[in-house]
């Protein structure tokens, strides 16, 4: 294999492994999106902290309807002894008929305080109906696009797969010692081992050649690389 080959090879080497590389940065960005969705974390997020309102909520109406029925039966004792006629001494009757007009009072506040509790309640209950509809959605267009994405990971593989045969087919056409070099400088230059020449031009570094250089680079037996960059340099015939 003359050195045009070789140079013509591994330039057609590198665009398959540049592919190999978009593809495998694809296939992680797929991954990691299948990993979780914002969107959807918050809306479970936004849901469980309704919840944790309403159960509170609820908790306080329970407490506040268990005073009201604790101050329903004080109540109602009172009343009974006050009008039950047994109690014949008049300050006896006056402290009774004070506790039970006191005891009246605190019921009628303590309704008002259930209502108005009863009311954020039922506001809370709407609230979590609602974050529980805007969860169901997203979590609707999760697996949707989540069931998108595992196709398009699968897609991936197999292109990547397609392509890396194609990448192993070629290279047994590169001699080892080359290959090796080829490896080596792709890792310490961007993905780019390969510069082709352009116009008289490096294509990478856009520096340009003598005309000694460009001669080598058309008729030497030898790899040329770029001065600027070091890369090596391929001319397209």
């Amino acid at each position: 294999m003359s050195t045009a080959q070789v140079t013509s090879t591994l330039f057609q080497l590198q665009q398959i492994d540049l592919e190999l590389d978009r593809l495998n940065a694809e296939k992680q960005s797929v991954t990691q999106a299948l990993q979780g969705n914002t969107a959807l974390h918050k809306a479970k997020t936004i849901y469980a902290t309704a919840q944790q309102h309403l159960h509170a909520g609820e908790q306080v109406q329970k407490e506040s309807e268990w005073s009201l029925e604790d101050l329903g039966r004080r109540l109602n004792i009172q009343e009974q002894r006050l009008y039950s006629g047994s109690s014949v001494n008049s300050k006896d009757l006056n402290s009774l008929h004070e506790e039970v007009q006191r005891l009246r009072a605190q019921h009628h506040r303590q309704e008002e305080v259930v209502y108005e509790v009863m009311d954020t309640t039922e506001v809370l209950q709407e609230t979590v109906q609602r974050k529980l509809r805007d969860l169901q959605k997203v979590e609707a267009d999760w697996e949707k696009e989540s069931a998108a994405l595992v196709a398009r990971r699968e897609q991936i593989e197999a292109r990547y797969q397609e392509t890396h045969t194609r990448r192993s087919q070629m290279a047994t056409a590169v001699p080892t010692e080359l290959l090796q070099r080829y490896d080596t400088m792709r890792k310490g230059k961007q993905g780019r081992a390969i510069s082709k020449v352009e116009q008289g031009s490096c294509q990478w570094c856009r520096v340009i050649l003598t005309p000694s250089e460009l001669q080598r680079v058309r008729i030497s037996s030898e790899l040329q690389t770029c001065t600027n960059c070091g890369r090596i340099l391929y001319y397209e015939r």
